[in-house]
């Protein structure tokens, strides 16, 4: 009797050490394909990402920045630099854009003449847009536009005030 339970305790062992084995070889032979597609996957990679080779990649050109001082935000109006200044307002993507943009490039190109613009058409430069305009205006925050306006600021206070079309706002730049 001894010797049967024995036996079957050998026997037991034995199946467990065989079961133990297959498990085994089953995780190393998953872990050598994931490591085989893992290694695929970084050859391709690799490969297609190579800049020697030409494929699908372009060095970026390198543009110099240039900083512009003509354009401002609406909330800077009253508290630029010069004493005496103009503050042109325009939709940049108007249809009448190009035509501000000349008047304001020909009164910036007379030494001596200071004017900024606002764009319009910009989110920054949505809260002063308003159907009603308030032409006595003298701080940022009480400033209402409805199109092209311009301003003349002496010593951040309102001076002059224009608006409507480009023949008004030109004849005020002459």
């Amino acid at each position: 009797m001894a010797n049967r339970t024995q036996r079957r305790k050998t026997n037991d062992k034995a199946i467990r050490n065989i079961e133990t084995e297959d498990n085994l070889k089953k995780i190393i032979i998953t872990a050598i394909i994931v490591i085989f597609i893992l290694g695929l996957f970084y050859l391709i990679t690799v490969l297609v990402n190579n800049s020697k080779m030409g494929l699908n990649t372009k060095e970026p050109e390198k543009v110099e920045a240039t900083i512009q001082y003509s354009e401002i935000l609406a909330e800077d109006t009253f508290s630029m630099t010069p004493d005496e200044y103009y503050v042109l307002f325009y939709d940049f993507d108007g249809p009448s854009a190009a035509l501000y943009d000349y008047m304001f490039g020909q009164y910036k190109a007379i030494k001596g003449n200071y004017i900024f613009k606002v764009d319009l058409g910009s989110g920054f430069n949505k809260n002063i847009i308003s159907d009603k305009t308030n032409k006595e205006v003298q701080n940022a925050s009480d400033l209402k536009v409805k199109d092209a306006t311009l301003i003349k600021i002496f010593d951040g206070e309102n001076v002059k005030y224009a608006q409507g079309d480009y023949q008004a706002i030109s004849k005020e730049l002459n």
